[in-house]
Formats: C-alpha cells, structure tokens, sequence
C-alpha cells in the first residue's frame, strides 16, 4: 500500500508543532523582566538629598 505523501507530510509538520511548542505549565513565580524593574523603579519617590 503507497504512501499518501499529503498524510506524510501532514505528520511530520504535526511533530514539529507539538515539538516546538511552549510548555504548558507556567512557571509559578516568573522572574520579572527587566522592563518591569525599570517601571517599578520609575513609581518609587527619590530619596531627598540632605
């Protein structure tokens, strides 16, 4: 029995999805960017220089 090339190639495209794909458990407390440092550190008052 031939090969459907079109189901073939349809499998190998369905493992590379399933390969790439992010997993899916998050992490519980993600590491905050370093863009989000730099907003926290822009709402914090400045010190008063005595």
């Amino acid at each position: 029995m031939p090969i459907d090339p079109y189901a073939a190639m349809h499998a190998l495209l369905r493992a590379e999805a399933v390969r790439n794909a992010p997993d899916p458990s998050p992490a519980p407390n993600p590491a905050p960017s370093q863009a989000d440092e730099e907003g926290r550190q822009e709402d914090r008052p400045e010190p008063n220089d005595r």
